[in-house]
């Protein structure tokens, strides 16, 4: 992930922790990170494969939805893909 995904990201992961939710980090073979509130552990963990999910959360651990993240493109084209719900579609912006 370069600097400017890494910017958008950031929003994406800040945006939804200041609403509360929990994230879980999802690189195709394992979840370093699960039900975290903390954007540095969240940030420290993503970018690391080409593509990964942010699994969101309420404080519950219900699922609310998923963002697939791509990096290798341009900026605005990290969010591939993700739930279609009005709360995902607030954090992705």
């Amino acid at each position: 992930m370069d600097n400017e995904e890494r910017f958008v990201v950031r929003q994406i992961v800040n945006r939804a922790l200041d609403k509360g939710y929990l994230l879980t980090v999802d690189d195709g073979e394992e979840l370093p990170v699960m039900h975290s509130d903390d954007a540095e552990e969240v940030m420290d963990n993503l970018g690391h494969c080409d593509e990964e999910w942010l699994h969101v959360e309420n404080d519950a651990r219900q699922k609310i939805g998923v963002i697939f993240l791509v990096y290798g493109n341009d900026p605005d084209e990290v969010v591939c893909d993700c739930t279609d719900k009005p709360e995902i579609l607030e954090i992705v912006g």
